[in-house]
């Protein structure tokens, strides 16, 4: 197992002139990276090393933030909900549909009916049953793949095609329901294209929530369900189908009404504190958990000759959060910008070889915490932390991650992060956790090197 070549080689030029005892740091780090076993992290060689172990409480806060990325989920949000303690959410999806297989749509051929079916991750509504009303349109306009689409964006609509109502339960797990009208603008678009044009053929529309509406749902774009199946028939009346299917460029946009709740006023970036026992990380409502590691940076940045062996960052969650969130990020808190994420924001192009590795993985380390995996060379990794719920608790191992800081600090100047926002990996996701105050802690192992 080797540590990245970019991380020694960042290091390495500058431990060539700070003496040996970083030399021997630098293997100190190596072996204890690879080899988190306990009898091995509490070894001390004597008049060599002084392993010890120290714990840290972290104090926690809340920031809103109402302008996180939402073009990179498998989900769409569409309708309207009212949490009386959060405020009223409304939510409008943009995406594009594209030629999946199926019949071409010669001249000869006639608009049956047109049937749309979309897979259901999730639902919010009050009762068992909700009508679920939307409208579908047309854009003015176009989606771009290589844009990046946040929570805030509303693009501008064109051309209203079609209103949908139906029922929706709690139980459900698929909406199917007509496209006549529908059917009437888009087939009048697709039956003039030649084959060709016809297989590379898209268009963009919008589901907006219309007046009435009860229920808010989520629905999973990149499930084999989701679909659009267009029939149409011959002079023979036989039938034919073709089928479209959702393209991954679509995202959510969300509008957030905190005036009739104790957060009226907030605005993007506001820091706050909701309640004395918990705060909250609800992806819906742009709020998120805000964890202070002044008191670890502090420690490290006093301490001298060290190498930390392992490092356990553990949040607790409260028993109200009953459907909490299944896997977060923790991104640098940034004090104009909110969070870091350039990086993050970058990894698909990077695993494309169109960014430079070097430079992106040391904008990766001043955006968030990089898994222990992005440092292993060979591994074919670049990720950042992702910690997993279980039993009510988020636990990560970021022993690398806090060592590449202290790294960084000695040998390059840089500066440390003080605080870290925890991010729910999927920002579209219904689930919303609990985190009890003063159940953050970050467990580190580490060695003097006299």
């Amino acid at each position: 197992m080797k540590i990245s070549r970019n991380l020694i080689i960042n290091c390495t030029m500058s431990l060539l002139d700070k003496g040996s005892f970083l030399i021997i740091g630098l293997l100190l780090l190596i072996t204890s990276s690879c080899e988190q076993d306990e009898n091995i992290i509490n070894v001390n060689v004597e008049g060599v090393t002084n392993t010890s172990y120290i714990e840290f409480n972290l104090p926690t806060s809340e920031i809103f933030i109402d302008s996180l990325r939402t073009d990179d989920s498998d989900f769409i949000l569409v309708g309207d909900y009212e949490d009386p303690l959060l405020g009223t959410l409304a939510a409008e999806a943009y995406f594009e549909l594209k030629y999946d297989s199926g019949a071409v749509i010669a001249d000869t051929l006639s608009l049956d009916s047109v049937v749309f079916m979309l897979k259901i991750e999730d639902q919010l509504m009050k009762d068992a049953l909700a009508i679920f009303n939307i409208d579908i349109y047309t854009l003015s306009d176009t989606l771009f793949s290589e844009a990046i689409y946040l929570a805030n964006k509303k693009l501008s609509l064109d051309k209203k095609v079609q209103g949908v109502t139906e029922n929706i339960y709690q139980t459900d797990s698929l909406l199917t329901f007509s496209g006549v009208e529908f059917g009437r603008y888009f087939y009048g678009d697709i039956k003039r294209l030649e084959s060709v044009d016809l297989y590379n053929y898209s268009n963009n529309f919008s589901f907006v929530p219309a007046s009435e509406n009860e229920a808010f749902v989520s629905f999973d774009f990149a499930s084999d369900e989701s679909k659009v199946l267009v029939y149409s028939r011959d002079p023979n009346d036989s039938l034919f189908i073709t089928q479209f299917k959702f393209s991954n460029l679509h995202f959510t946009q969300l509008n957030r009404d905190k005036s009739n709740t104790d957060l009226a006023g907030i605005s993007n970036l506001d820091s706050l504190h909701f309640a004395d026992v918990f705060t909250i990380i609800n992806p819906l409502h742009g709020l998120f958990t805000v964890l202070d590691f002044s008191e670890v940076i502090l420690f490290m940045d006093q301490s001298e000759n060290f190498i930390i062996n392992s490092a356990e960052l553990e949040v607790g969650l409260t028993e109200a959060s009953i459907d909490p969130i299944e896997r977060v990020n923790f991104f640098t808190f940034n004090e104009v910008g909110g969070i870091n994420g350039n990086a993050f924001a970058s990894l698909d192009r990077l695993t494309q070889g169109s960014l430079n590795y070097v430079e992106i993985f040391n904008q990766a380390a001043n955006d968030f915490l990089l898994s222990e995996e992005s440092f292993i060379s060979g591994a074919g990794a670049f990720s950042p932390v992702i910690s997993e719920v279980s039993e009510l608790t988020y636990n990560s191992m970021i022993t690398l991650s806090l060592e590449d800081q202290y790294l960084r600090k000695t040998f390059l100047e840089n500066d440390y992060f003080e605080k870290l926002v925890m991010i729910a990996e999927d920002r579209l996701t219904l689930n919303q956790s609990f985190v009890e105050r003063g159940s953050v802690t970050v467990k580190i192992y580490y060695t003097k090197v006299n």
